[in-house]
Formats: structure tokens, C-alpha cells, sequence
């Protein structure tokens, strides 16, 4: 009796194990320690990729204003924006300012009516000229 019991933990523990490194458990469970919220958020939705949470974040922090900033992915099909994450209900949306993610020199042209505050690869911070 107690050898069919152990022999069944046995599995069950083998089975639990097959199942933990098929889903990758172990290495997830220690990205999820070693990694504080905002570096698991960057390797998740990109830094300025995929929907560009790290430069949203980072414009977000740096230009702490009254207003909400308009996120435009320039990649619409293939990522959403996270424009969401920083929306505050509180504050309206700027008519001056706007977030571009996933923009190419080709896509950009739709701004030249806009001056460039910030640039980080693909991604920029930009504000409307004041002829």
C-alpha cells in the first residue's frame, strides 16, 4: 500500500514538473522577481516597439502636464496604443502635443506641420508650430 502511494506522488510530481517547464514556469517565475513592474512592462509592450509603453512612460514622466498626450501608433494593424495606461479622466486631451510610435521617415510626413520635442529610434514626441 504505501509503495503504490509513493509511486503515485512520484508521478504526479514528475508529471507537475513536465508540465512547469513546458509552460516555462521556473523562468517566468524568476523573471517575475528579478524584474520590478516597469522593466517587465518594457519587455512586454516595448520601449519604443510594439506598442511603445517605455518612451509613452518616459514622456509621461519627464513632461508632467495638465493635460492628456494623444498616442498614435503608426502600426495600427500590428499593435495597439497605450495611450490608456496614462489616460487620467481628470485631465483633457492636448490639441498641441502628440505621442508617435512605429514611425518611419515615410509616415512622419503626415507631421511636418508639427515641431519635434523628442526622438528616440521610431518614436517621437511632438508639439504643433506656431506660424
Amino acid at each position: 500500500m504505501s509503495k503504490n502511494i509513493n509511486s503515485k506522488i512520484l508521478y504526479l510530481i514528475i508529471i507537475l514538473l513536465f508540465i512547469s517547464s513546458t509552460f516555462g514556469f521556473f523562468f517566468n517565475s524568476y523573471k517575475l522577481i528579478k524584474n520590478d513592474y516597469s522593466t517587465r512592462m518594457i519587455l512586454t509592450y516595448g520601449d519604443c516597439s510594439k506598442e511603445g509603453y517605455g518612451f509613452t512612460k518616459f514622456i509621461n514622466d519627464k513632461y508632467k502636464s495638465d493635460f492628456n498626450y494623444l498616442v498614435i501608433n503608426g502600426r495600427p494593424d500590428d499593435f495597439t496604443t497605450t495611450q490608456d495606461l496614462f489616460y487620467n479622466k481628470n485631465k483633457a486631451f492636448s490639441d498641441q502635443f502628440k505621442i508617435l510610435i512605429n514611425y518611419d521617415n515615410e509616415l512622419l510626413k503626415n507631421f511636418e506641420s508639427f515641431e519635434i520635442i523628442e526622438k528616440k529610434e521610431n518614436c517621437y514626441f511632438i508639439k504643433v508650430l506656431n506660424d
